[in-house]
């Protein structure tokens, strides 16, 4: 009966002293609190983008090294002197959530309202139709050249046939890790 006391008694205090000195490491391997940072960015022209009118992407091997802010694989970006109010197909825009820099595709994508089909809304807006996916709404549309992708977004938007209007943008979004 004592033997059985004692064992018990050894038990307790093994867990005891267990507990406390993994209460006492939790304590030391607690890492310090870091204030999060908000995000900052400026006012974008749509979705989480911003146009950089005074960048463009040209062919590496034509690009002047004191204009070259940075490279793209085989293409560099570089600085203009003059700022485009023209955007169009290939105008490089910054994501300001990521800061990632890449280019326009030229197209929209839209979601038709019941009565509209991509046809009609490509002649009625002044743009060319890419793709439609049969038996839904939804449909890609292209501007022309010379022809400003956000007023025609902006068009496309406010207009009595689509219900929803998405510059298409060029960035990956997952990468590798």
């Amino acid at each position: 009966m004592k033997m059985n006391k004692l064992v018990i008694l050894g038990a307790a205090a093994c867990i005891s002293l267990s507990a406390t000195a993994s209460s006492v490491a939790d304590k030391e391997l607690q890492l310090p609190k870091k204030p999060v940072n908000s995000v900052k960015y400026s006012k974008t022209d749509f979705g989480s983008y911003v146009v950089e009118k005074n960048l463009r992407l040209v062919p590496a091997s034509v690009a002047a090294d004191e204009y070259v802010v940075s490279t793209k694989g085989e293409m560099a970006v570089v600085e203009s002197s003059e700022a485009s109010s023209l955007v169009t197909k290939g105008t490089l825009v910054r994501n300001v959530l990521t800061n990632n820099l890449t280019s326009l595709s030229g197209n929209i994508t839209i979601l038709l309202k019941d009565d509209m089909n991509a046809t009609e809304v490509a002649q009625l807006s002044g743009l060319k139709v890419v793709s439609v996916f049969p038996g839904t709404k939804i449909a890609v549309l292209a501007v022309n050249d010379g022809q400003d992708i956000l007023a025609a977004a902006e068009q496309l938007k406010s207009s009595d046939y689509t219900k929803e209007a998405r510059i298409e943008v060029l960035e990956t979004i997952y990468t590798a890790q």
